[in-house]
């Protein structure tokens, strides 16, 4: 066996194209199932968990995350506690940003070879930053920019920057950003209410 043939290099990378596959399935098995059937299916009273479940699947890809935020602000709209709601729902989403930061860590290989000019030049001017710049970055990325958390995983992983290093921020990211989008849908109507 050669580096350059197709089983061997199967062989291995077996963890990304695995990865890869289960998420290609998810985001499958969403288009054809709306996020509210499996909620009806968990029902209503497990509704935080239901909201941790859900925070796990709209974790996973950028396609699945406008369904989430939409039944988490729903479910803000339907009585729920939004600080619960964002409290349950930040785990959730980590996993789904764990399995990018996996996926990117494990395509390395894979990647990076092809761009390897840009990470090369990203991470001498991550270089020049002071060391809480990363951690700060991400917090503001996750909690308060609408933007995909699977790009920023996958992009930090390239760069070789550790899950561990920044999963306190994506976490409180995750919480910060399922807070404001839970507190909105039952703020935001109460502020309509006395405006109108």
């Amino acid at each position: 066996m050669t580096h350059r043939d197709p089983i061997f290099f199967m062989k291995r990378h077996w963890h990304f194209f695995a990865v890869v596959s289960v998420i290609t399935g998810l985001t499958i098995f969403l288009f054809y199932v709306h996020p509210a059937r499996i909620i009806l299916a968990i029902g209503v009273n497990n509704i935080y968990i239901a909201t941790f479940l859900l925070a796990i699947i709209g974790g996973v890809s950028a396609f699945t995350a406008t369904s989430f935020y939409a039944a988490l602000f729903a479910f803000a709209l339907g009585g729920a506690n939004p600080f619960l709601l964002a409290l349950f729902s930040a785990p959730g989403v980590l996993m789904g940003d764990l399995i990018f930061w996996y996926l990117g860590h494990k395509g390395k290989a894979i990647v990076k070879p092809a761009i390897w000019r840009v990470t090369e030049k990203l991470s001498s001017w991550l270089l020049t930053k002071p060391r809480w710049f990363i951690p700060v970055g991400v917090y503001i990325y996750t909690g308060f920019l609408p933007l995909p958390g699977e790009f920023l995983m996958v992009l930090l992983a390239l760069l070789g920057i550790s899950f561990k290093r920044v999963l306190i921020p994506t976490l409180l990211g995750n919480f910060t950003l399922a807070l404001i989008v839970s507190s909105s849908a039952v703020y935001g109507l109460a502020f309509a209410d006395l405006i109108f």
